[in-house]
């Protein structure tokens, strides 16, 4: 028992394979940075210090609570910091690989389960349900190829983040504390059996829980749980702070209402301080969002007063980081996060100031205006320079396979430098307006697959014309065509001409019947009439050079490069394709949800309005878990 610790912090973790104590030496950290101390706390020292008895035979013995002693000030050495880790019982049941249902049907089953709880305001179809399932499946595929980016971008020591093992990581826990019962008590047990410690070895102590990820969902259980069944849980009247970030709670609690049937009204004398409850999340962040069905549920209903202090002023979205998915685990790096809660909830009576002195933390965490534009715009100027990359292998071995006569050395010279025997001035507009003109047609191509709103049809052609008049300028830029001729004239001829823009429009409406009569087909409704193009055009472009050139010459053997290329144009194309939709997805259900009806579902916040009201409402946060 130790009466001199006032403040004990108790970390509890996110999804993934958590290293024990590895997230308590973060907050740690934070909580040293605030006081102006360097945090040299290793990992080794949290598994030696105070180590309890194992309680019965076979069992691990309780965690031990750091407490820091000189040389840090005395301010620091009135916290004790603990951790309740759980994941060992997610990721033993993760690691039975014939136990846990796999990602892609899991999904399925997400979005059958929306049907099946009529959350729907317009009933989702058997087509409604097909399409977002064949969306999620795409976007599933695009994450594997996004880790292999990951990868190439931690060999060029870039940054390091494996984006799919996140989502795959946190699909797996959320089966586990959701669906799996056994092991999600067990979860709850190890939850209320560390804070029961806490309470015994720091009576007097006020509690604050720092929770992350699918942590908040069992922190929030644990916290009900005692709330609304407080017979023998002494240490629920010391929680006096509650911090989430990067939460699913609300996702939880819609999708999965079963996990909150028992917490109707809580039970108990009154509370004399409510729990501070602040929520912080990151708008590229793929899993947390703010808590308004939280808030609905656990704090404005009679009976709930005084329990949680949680506003909408208490709930803090930003821009903050840069890279999408991988600000799901930024906060843990960010002082300006953890130093907001620590001003204004740990130190709200005593009124601590942070170190240096001038710092001030009474502010929320405020936006980056280069983090949001570079999370908002930067994917997709990433998915335009690879598909200007997909343009340029095939140019140039267009040109490559068009070889004089000469000896086979002269020959191989000129397949490998291609388009450089042309002067690259020329070259870089010749691959940038084809770029511009494939990137409109993959946006007017796959908008109608992610939408049934026609104003997004409309824009989506919008862009597709742009494309062709921005193909035009850049050519009558390049050659030094005459403005009005180039742009008006040339323009009008390739369109009802069967040129390089013509053969886009039919393109563009062969996708369109494709992809109404052939839903199932996906990216294919582009790629394969999309490939029967190219291949018509690289035939135009052969038959015309050899024409041209009385010294050149095509045989079959100089067929195989230009395959080759073809083939790995065809590929980054479809990638790039595959990034328009996981983008498109992500910024208009995902990260700006709530501006009006998407794949013909409301707004959150307007379905759960409605479904209070008794009229329904679907949820594009089926999409925000899935994703």
């Amino acid at each position: 028992m130790n009466n001199e610790v006032e403040k004990v912090i108790v970390t509890v973790h996110g999804v993934g394979d958590q290293t024990r104590f590895a997230t308590l030496q973060q907050t740690v950290s934070q909580f040293c940075q605030y006081h102006g101390e360097v945090a040299a706390v290793p990992l080794g020292n949290f598994h030696t210090v105070g180590t309890s008895p194992a309680t019965s035979p076979g069992t691990p013995p309780p965690m031990p609570a750091l407490v820091l002693s000189a040389p840090y000030p005395p301010e620091l050495r009135k916290f004790a910091f603990a951790e309740v880790y759980w994941a060992d019982i997610a990721r033993k049941v993760a690691e039975e690989k014939y136990t846990l249902e796999d990602v892609a049907p899991w999904v399925r089953t997400i979005v059958s389960r929306v049907r099946m709880n009529d959350l729907s305001s317009q009933k989702l179809t058997a087509d409604d349900q097909h399409r977002i399932e064949q969306v999620l499946g795409e976007m599933l595929q695009t994450i594997g190829v996004l880790e292999r980016l990951c990868f190439l971008a931690d060999k060029l020591g870039l940054f390091s983040f494996d984006l799919k093992k996140v989502l795959v990581d946190y699909a797996d826990d959320v089966q586990i504390v959701a669906e799996f019962r056994d092991e999600g008590q067990r979860i709850g047990k190890v939850f209320a059996g560390r804070m029961e410690a806490i309470a015994e070895e720091f009576p007097r102590a006020e509690i604050y829980l720092i929770a992350h990820s699918e942590g908040t969902v069992v922190s929030l259980l644990g916290l009900l749980n005692s709330i609304c069944h407080p017979e023998g849980s002494k240490w629920i009247r010391n929680v006096r702070g509650f911090m989430t970030f990067g939460s699913p709670i609300d996702k939880h609690l819609i999708l999965w209402p079963e996990l909150f049937q028992g917490f109707s009204c809580p039970s108990g004398p009154p509370r004399d301080k409510p729990i501070e409850w602040r929520n912080y999340y990151d708008f590229g962040d793929p899993v947390g969002f703010d808590l308004d069905t939280a808030r609905e549920k656990f704090v404005a209903p009679p009976g709930w007063q005084g329990i949680f202090d949680f506003s909408a002023d208490h709930d803090h979205g930003f821009a903050r980081y840069p890279l999408p998915g991988k600000a799901h685990v930024d906060y843990w790096k960010d002082p300006e996060v953890f130093g907001h809660f620590i001003q204004q909830v740990v130190y709200k009576e005593e009124k601590v100031k942070p170190k240096p002195l001038g710092k001030s933390y009474a502010e929320p965490p405020a936006s980056k205006t280069l983090s949001r534009a570079i999370s908002w715009a930067g994917p997709y100027v990433g998915g335009l320079v690879l598909l200007f990359c997909a343009v340029l292998v095939l140019y140039n071995a267009a040109y490559g396979a068009i070889r004089p006569s000469g000896s086979p050395t002269e020959q191989t010279a000129v397949a490998i430098r291609g388009t450089l025997d042309e002067d690259p001035i020329k070259t870089f507009p010749s691959v940038a307006a084809i770029t511009c003109l494939l990137a409109g047609l993959t946006v007017a191509a796959r908008i109608p697959r992610l939408t049934n709103l026609r104003r997004w049809h409309l824009l989506g052609f919008a862009v597709f014309l742009l494309s062709i008049f921005a193909n035009r300028l850049i050519t009558c830029a390049s050659d030094g065509s005459g403005w009005r001729t180039c742009l008006i004239d040339k323009t009008i001829e390739g369109v009802f001409g069967f040129s390089m823009a013509g053969i886009a429009i039919v393109v563009l409406a062969t996708v369109y019947l494709v992809s109404r009569f052939k839903p199932a087909w996906g990216t294919r409704a582009l790629l394969v009439p999309g490939g029967l193009a190219v291949a018509y055009v690289l035939y135009h472009h052969i038959k015309v050079q050899l024409g041209a050139m009385t010294n050149a010459r095509f045989e079959l053997h100089h067929l195989w490069p230009l395959l080759m290329a073809a083939a790995v144009f065809l590929y980054l194309w479809w990638l790039v394709a595959l990034l328009f939709d996981l983008v498109f997805v992500w910024h208009r259900y995902i990260r700006y949800a709530g501006e009006g009806q998407y794949l013909s579902l409301p707004s959150s916040r307007e379905a759960w309005n409605q479904q209070r009201r008794g009229s329904g409402g679907t949820i594009p946060t089926t999409l925000r878990t899935s994703s």
